[in-house]
């Protein structure tokens, strides 16, 4: 059985993207959530324009993130999840049953939100 532990605010997807092709958010709510997994690392990321003279890279942000959310939670893919001063962008959602085949909540994949 499923008890959540943290608090999360949602931030949910207007349906629209910026100029660079991300969500826009629209509505903000609480809910109750808990941490499976929250690996926040950062990496090196080459830069194409640099490499072949200078070996040029840049650092990026990548994470790897689950997260459960209650049964009756309204967040769907693109939605963000703030919690711990993270936001995070709702990549897949996941049901997940009792044994006896009733929803008991939802697992959350989550990316760095750029």
């Amino acid at each position: 059985m499923f008890r959540p532990n943290l608090n999360c605010t949602i931030q949910t997807s207007s349906g629209k993207t910026d100029v660079y092709g991300q969500p826009t958010l629209g509505a903000r709510y609480n809910e109750r959530c808990a941490v499976v997994t929250l690996n926040i690392t950062s990496v090196k990321s080459s830069v194409r324009a640099d490499t072949a003279a200078s070996n040029g890279n840049a650092r990026e942000l990548q994470s790897d993130a689950n997260i459960l959310l209650t049964a009756s939670t309204k967040a769907e893919i693109d939605d963000v999840i703030e919690l711990q001063g993270l936001k995070l962008l709702i990549i897949s959602k996941l049901p997940r049953f009792s044994v006896e085949g009733v929803l008991d909540h939802y697992e959350i994949t989550a990316n760095v939100r750029k």
